[in-house]
């Protein structure tokens, strides 16, 4: 019966006359892994295989690494832990890396790449949803020309932006904001509005959007992997894998508070500085709760889900002049 020894450098199949079988330097041999009573086979360089059922042997000459392996892999509560551990882990990555890398980035996101999502998603939007605008001809200069001007009051100026208007009977008013700074606004919505410093303020709050790439860090965190994939890699392929994303999350607002939030403090402040009320845009969301939603509570539209229409418009009502 042969039997194994080691020296700390090399390692050795004896026979019990002591006569050499094999021998090869410990850290070029191949051992399994510990697996219960199972026996362990060695793999020595020559091509040689030796097993044995003296897991605690091999696990002496090995350092005891496998035995520790071992160890923690018999233990319940050890895998119980870890379990724990890591459910934890995925928990906070979710609730905090998630966000906080998608943030870093859209941030850092080419602006050729917000341009090829835009295409794609706009493309998608035209093709299925989205109409050419039957405002009449003057109205849509007296719409352009009040856009210019919000986009003028803006840091990164009108050339940063560009209205796209659009015909939604089936989607009814709606604006959002692309990430490549195109926004769309509908026919439904212009409708809707009660006078044009409620159409600024949905400009105002749009370009907010833009300004802090929410669009693209909602893509980000809908599609983390992929997207991360094509910003290391430059790999455009990846594009359609998230781009498809985005018209979803702009048909039904889904932005989170804090995004929606942060574009209404946004545009309070932008048209408090230039001497238009933000309660105007209070006043449009609460017309739109009224008219659009119904018993049934709204569908996609601009109102969005978070947060509550009575709690911007209060919030709205409420900006302090800058």
């Amino acid at each position: 019966m042969a039997q194994i020894s080691a020296d700390g450098k090399s390692l050795q199949v004896l026979t019990q006359t002591a006569d050499m079988l094999t021998e090869a330097p410990l850290r070029y041999v191949v051992v399994t892994s510990r697996l219960g009573a199972l026996r362990r086979k060695l793999e020595f360089p020559s091509g040689s295989v030796f097993e044995t059922s003296d897991n605690d042997a091999v696990d002496a000459m090995m350092k005891g690494d496998s035995f520790f392996l071992h160890r923690l892999e018999k233990s319940w509560r050890l895998v119980v832990m870890s379990l724990l551990l890591i459910a934890l882990g995925a928990a906070g990555f979710a609730v905090y890396g998630v966000p906080l890398s998608a943030h870093w980035l859209a941030l850092r996101t080419p602006q050729s790449l917000s341009k090829l999502v835009t295409d794609q998603s706009l493309a998608a939007l035209d093709h299925h949803v989205l109409l050419p605008t039957t405002l009449p001809l003057a109205r849509q200069q007296e719409i352009f020309a009040r856009f210019r001007t919000v986009a003028g009051w803006e840091n990164h100026g009108g050339s940063g932006y560009q209205l796209l208007l659009r015909n939604a009977p089936h989607i009814g008013p709606n604006a959002f904001a692309l990430p490549d700074g195109r926004i769309v606004m509908t026919d439904q919505l212009v409708a809707m509005a009660g006078n044009d410093v409620e159409i600024d303020a949905v400009f105002a709050h749009e370009m907010s959007h833009v300004n802090h790439a929410h669009g693209m860090q909602r893509i980000y965190q809908a599609s983390l992997v992929p997207a991360a994939i094509a910003f290391i890699t430059g790999d455009a392929s990846q594009v359609a894998q998230f781009a498809a994303v985005l018209p979803g999350i702009l048909l039904q607002s889904a932005y989170s508070r804090g995004f929606e939030q942060q574009a209404d403090d946004d545009a309070a402040t932008l048209l408090r500085l230039h001497d238009e009320d933000p309660g105007h845009l209070a006043d449009l969301l609460e017309r739109m709760e009224r008219k659009s939603c119904g018993k049934s509570g709204c569908g996609p539209s601009w109102l969005g889900s978070h947060p509550a229409t009575v709690e911007r418009a209060a919030r709205l009502r409420r900006a302090p002049a800058p």
